[in-house]
């Protein structure tokens, strides 16, 4: 921590007099940082990764949205590349994960329709967000190689074993009819799995937006941030994401509003809903696998650096009770989209 608040000092030009942890993230540290002038900033270590560079890729979406008229995001101050620091406006308020009022609401509907403005411009970013979807093939690989990668984990505990059989007898076998009910309703569409939606129907996504990454203000407005992952995506992924995610308290008539609206704003969004059932049942067995991550040990050993102090036994425990839930919301309705009409 000295050394990070050195590096930090380095950037903003000033002696910090405080420097405290101000949040426990997946995947970084972030601190906040006061300087004897009463000013505050937020300082964000970046694990290192060899799949993705989080600090390159959030603080040059962060400039290029603020370039580009994008409001409600923190500001970009300054970045050390050479130890994957980066410092920003420090949002003062209350995370907005649990319980979001209707003006939250509006407010990442907003949201996204202003990515979805922007996005239309052919901007100048080019690369994909991370784990991007444009065709049902890509997205059915990548889910695959991950219960695979999980399945090959070779451990004896007990918690080990429970992970197999949770994936052999429950996972695998949701996966493979989720796969087959797919390609069942592409072909009644005339469409094929592995044919991507065209440029001009992408948006511009956080890759991992909702109230988990939101801040409320004092005065109400709403702050997202984590942009680690940005980039182009198939917006029916977004919303799938939006309405599955675990680190969000989300009613279920908050979900329908919330896709209601984007089906019926977004440019293409009509071309969206159809995509959505599909992307919505494939999603949330990608989010068993994802919130079984901590059993591999390179992303323990990340939450640990995010600060994670959590014995093993009782972490992992955790994550695969929340992959068995995951399971049981999609497990006997995944042809019936809960959240259209």
């Amino acid at each position: 921590m000295d050394d990070c608040m050195k590096w930090a000092e380095s950037l903003i030009g000033k002696p910090i007099v405080a420097f405290d942890r101000a949040a426990a993230g997946r995947n970084s540290r972030v601190f906040r940082a006061r300087t004897a002038d009463g000013a505050v900033h937020a300082v964000k270590e970046y694990a290192v990764s060899p799949e993705r560079n989080g600090l390159e890729i959030e603080f040059s979406a962060l400039q290029f949205l603020h370039a580009n008229g994008i409001e409600r995001i923190p500001r970009p101050i300054a970045c050390d590349r050479v130890h994957n620091l980066a410092v920003y406006d420090f949002i003062e308020g209350a995370q907005a994960g649990d319980a979001p009022a209707p003006n939250d609401l509006d407010a990442a509907v907003e949201f996204v329709l202003a990515l979805d403005r922007l996005s239309q411009g052919n901007p100048a970013w080019k690369t994909s967000a991370a784990e991007a979807c444009f065709a049902w093939d890509e997205a059915i690989g990548n889910i695959n190689a991950r219960i695979q990668r999980l399945m090959r984990l070779d451990q004896d505990r007990p918690l080990d074993q429970e992970l197999r059989a949770f994936l052999e007898r429950f996972l695998a076998l949701l996966f493979d009819a989720i796969v087959q009910w797919i390609k069942e309703c592409a072909a009644r569409e005339g469409l094929s799995t592995h044919s991507p939606i065209g440029s001009g129907e992408r948006i511009l996504s956080p890759s991992d937006f909702g109230f988990h990454n939101a801040i409320r203000r004092p005065d109400g407005e709403m702050v997202f941030f984590d942009f680690e992952f940005f980039g182009w995506d198939d917006p029916a992924k977004l919303i799938a994401d939006f309405l599955l995610h675990p680190g969000m308290t989300l009613s279920d008539d908050h979900r329908k509003i919330f896709t209601k609206r984007l089906c019926a704003e977004l440019r293409h969004g009509s071309s969206v809903a159809k995509r959505l059932p599909m992307a919505y049942s494939l999603f949330a067995v990608k989010w068993c696998a994802i919130l079984l991550n901590e059993f591999i040990p390179e992303h323990l050993a990340r939450r640990r650096f995010a600060g994670d102090s959590r014995d093993e036994e009782t972490l992992l425990a955790g994550q695969l009770d929340k992959a068995r839930k995951m399971y049981a919301r999609i497990a006997d309705t995944y042809k019936d989209f809960p959240y259209g009409g």
